[in-house]
């Protein structure tokens, strides 16, 4: 395995300055303090992940995780990966290239912990950089997937994160993004809570989450096609549940679009796409 490293382009807006204050002496403990969370909370992606590899069944990926936070979701897909791999012959061995991106310098120390002990042969790299969501130092196309999970609800612009990732996606690349639920009550009693204890500390610096339909919204005014949205509830303490919700979409060109019907191509926006197909099959 080989693991790199780097700065990344950091970003002075004043709410990643925050991130980093209210990261620094939280990152050292956050894996313990935030388990149970942690443990709720990634089961679903990791799935979502795993599903969309058996059907794409390839030898190399490339998966870019924004906001890794600790590495705990990249830790934890290498972890399953290489147990699904292990009986496998060398040259049948999935080629993982993982990539972590995450605005906290502490949070990010801590996820290149996770993989300091790796053998040398596992063929795999982890690159790990430290940048915002909304200018992450990645190739244009260069991902076949991207992840982000229980971050979405700290970007400061989220239409200009979802260009970025849609930026770095492959032709027909997937994202799948996990985060709170803004439709759910106690997400909406938090969230307020959370924003009356940060602007009390860093004047308007809480971004907060969004609803499904903000969130679908976000999805379809960028131009992802193929989405699939879910909403539910996960156990995180004894009886205590939090919603949450996973989206799942694919990047593709429309101007490679062509109606089965009449031929016709080349459509601005993906609900013109489905409009016109609609239309002309009497759908």
């Amino acid at each position: 395995m080989t693991v790199y490293s780097s700065d990344g382009d950091n970003n002075n807006d004043y709410v990643y300055e925050v991130l980093q204050v209210e990261y620094k002496n939280m990152a050292s403990c956050y894996d313990s303090f935030w388990k149970s969370y942690t443990d709720g909370t990634l089961e679903r992606p990791l799935n979502e992940v795993l599903k969309q590899i058996d059907i794409q069944d390839v030898s190399r990926l490339s998966l870019l995780d924004v906001a890794c936070g600790t590495g705990s979701f990249l830790r934890r897909l290498l972890d399953i990966l290489c147990n699904r791999f292990a009986s496998i012959d060398d040259e049948d061995t999935l080629q993982l290239q993982l990539t972590g991106i995450e605005p906290s310098k502490e949070m990010l120390e801590q996820a290149h912990k996770k993989f300091e002990k790796e053998e040398e042969s596992t063929p795999t790299t982890i690159i790990l950089k430290q940048s915002p969501a909304e200018q992450l130092p990645i190739d244009d196309e260069s991902q076949d997937m991207v992840v982000s999970t229980n971050a979405f609800h700290f970007f400061r612009d989220k239409s200009k994160s979802l260009q970025e990732m849609k930026r770095v996606l492959k032709q027909n690349g997937t994202i799948i993004i996990t985060d709170w639920c803004n439709d759910y009550w106690i997400v909406k009693l938090y969230h307020i809570l959370e924003r009356m204890r940060w602007n009390w500390r860093f004047k308007d610096a809480y971004p907060g989450p969004v609803s499904s339909f903000e969130l679908i919204d976000h999805f379809k005014s960028v131009g992802f096609c193929d989405i699939e949205h879910s909403m539910y509830r996960v156990r995180v303490i004894s009886i205590f549940f939090w919603g949450m919700q996973t989206i799942k979409a694919t990047k593709s060109d429309l101007s490679m679009w062509e109606c089965e019907v009449c031929n016709m191509v080349s459509f601005e926006e993906y609900d013109d796409a489905l409009a016109h197909e609609k239309e002309c099959t009497g759908r």
